[in-house]
């Protein structure tokens, strides 16, 4: 990956290039770079993350014609591929048919108050000490946003718990931390609990931190999550891209 190049793609867009960014500097033993050259200069790129307990996940950037020699350096099924809409039909014709979802990529508008505070009701930021609970609560859900959790170092990640007492009832991550973007990831709560706010109180933890740094908050988001999508445009999310999730045989369906 040409580094130069990325940092001035980054600062133009940083939304889209924040997992390559971030993970080229803090996961550099677990992803692989393939990138497409037109004229000494990168126009697309795979990044692909080999940290997820399944399957391999690639974000893929660009568009050209040069499209389909990018498909044909993605890893063999099973994997799961988030591309341009555009580049779906290239990716199936390179790895067989897949099971798609569309997602919306939102961005939170800091000026709008997120009126997030809900009672009594809290989230935590998780410490190394709460693994076990972690791991556990993740292996009794159906879900493959709780599937990396067990794997989490919350002391070197940022991550919130949701607690009744001592029961954790959902967590949310910050898969990404930087200057000028958080992106969160694996809001979750127990689908026992949900209805009743707690994925608005996880919201507020890591909102409130994101923004306390100065960065923008970012998520990814199925379309046809209705309830998601209404918590998070309630808060002042709004869409700004779209891309298209493909899963290879994975299983991994978000």
């Amino acid at each position: 990956m040409d580094r130069a190049w990325l940092e001035h793609v980054a600062a133009l867009d940083p939304i889209t290039h924040a997992f390559a960014l971030w993970d080229l500097d803090r996961n550099p033993g677990r992803i692989r770079f393939f990138s497409a050259i037109e004229g000494g200069t990168t126009v697309g790129y795979l990044l692909v993350w080999l940290g997820h307990p399944s399957a391999p996940v690639v974000h893929w950037f660009g568009e050209g014609p040069w499209v389909p020699a990018l498909a044909g350096l993605l890893p063999p099924r099973p994997c799961v591929a988030i591309v341009p809409p555009g580049v779906a039909p290239v990716v199936e014709e390179a790895r067989g048919p897949s099971r798609q979802s569309r997602l919306l990529v939102m961005v939170r508008d800091p000026r709008t108050p997120h009126g997030l505070t809900e009672g009594v009701r809290s989230a935590r930021p998780l410490l190394r000490e709460d693994l076990p609970r972690l791991s556990a609560w993740s292996r009794q859900q159906h879900d493959p946003v709780a599937a990396e959790y067990p794997f989490l170092d919350p002391e070197v990640e940022r991550a919130w718990g949701a607690f009744d007492g001592d029961r954790l009832l959902g967590v949310v991550r910050a898969e990404v931390r930087l200057p000028r973007v958080w992106v969160l990831g694996g809001v979750y709560v127990e689908p026992t609990e949900r209805g009743q706010g707690w994925g608005r109180v996880l919201l507020s933890a890591a909102v409130t931190a994101a923004e306390g740094t100065g960065a923008q908050v970012a998520l990814y988001v199925r379309e046809d999550r209705a309830a998601a999508r209404r918590l998070y445009e309630s808060v002042g999310f709004r869409t700004v891209g779209h891309r298209v999730w493909l899963d290879l045989g994975a299983g991994l369906l978000p």
